[in-house]
């Protein structure tokens, strides 16, 4: 997802504090409308009860309802009748949405967009099955073994700049490599006496189809990964960063150079 904080500031400062916090991951896909939206954000499993039980949420948000809500983009789900109601729901529109949801409940607030192929999986998860669940009417989901419903859960995490180094030691990277096009990536990071290395964790590959703001460049000739930022807790904490192809069967890099900050 790109986020759009230049058109719906306080949406995306409130969407990336659920991110950064964690309240999203284990969240499910709780709503799937064919051909209109999936909807998530709002509910995690209680296994020990069986069944979905609500995140804890913020504050509801002013609406900052400035874009249509076309296909691929992302937007708050609100209460009815209640404009200023979003806190941690949000949807993704399967079509083009603006009519009706542009009109209702003075517009609904479209702050990001589905990047690339991405669109792929959202319509794979668009084109499951539903069920009636508790409060949920429409519930999708994988499958169905004996007692047992396999639900779509979400995992996020943000990034600021071109790269970043999460608490779990996942390396996630916004790379264009020329003529093999442009993804991101993830990388785990493995100790070395003499450098650390990253090595690259090929289902994780996720392609894109534009080229993004301070994304790291990858040189098959030289085997050169150059990073201009990397975030680490928060913060831009590195600049300049150089990997180095040491190992192309495996997809590892070597640290090569790097500079801090200011």
């Amino acid at each position: 997802l790109e986020m759009y904080a230049d058109t719906a500031p306080v949406t995306v400062a409130n969407f990336l504090s659920y991110v950064n916090s964690g309240a999203y991951e284990n969240t499910v896909i709780h709503r799937k409308i064919n051909g209109f939206v999936i909807q998530g954000g709002g509910y995690a499993i209680d296994a020990s009860a069986g069944n979905l039980q609500s995140i804890e949420r913020r504050a509801p948000i002013v609406n900052e309802f400035n874009l249509s809500n076309t296909r691929g983009t992302i937007a708050m789900a609100k209460v009815p009748n209640q404009p200023n109601s979003a806190t941690s729901e949000w949807f993704i529109n399967l079509q083009d949405n603006s009519s009706p949801l542009d009109d209702q409940n003075e517009g609904y607030a479209v702050f990001g967009e589905v990047l690339g192929r991405g669109m792929n999986t959202i319509d794979s998860i668009g084109s499951l099955m539903t069920t009636p669940f508790g409060q949920f009417p429409e519930l999708p989901y994988i499958k169905i073994e004996g007692n047992t419903l396999f639900l779509l859960t979400v995992s996020m995490r943000s990034m600021a700049t071109s790269s970043k180094l999460d608490q779990t030691g996942v390396f996630s990277v916004s790379l264009d490599a020329g003529d093999l096009g442009q993804a991101w990536v993830d990388f785990t990071v493995i100790q070395n006496p003499e450098a650390p290395i990253i090595k690259l964790i090929p289902s994780s590959v996720l392609f894109i189809d534009k080229t993004l703001e301070k994304m790291a460049t990858f040189n098959a000739l030289s085997g050169e990964l150059v990073i201009p930022e990397l975030e680490v807790g928060g913060v831009v904490a590195y600049t300049n960063v150089v990997f180095k192809l040491t190992d192309a069967k495996n997809y590892s890099f070597t640290l090569q150079s790097f500079d801090e900050a200011p």
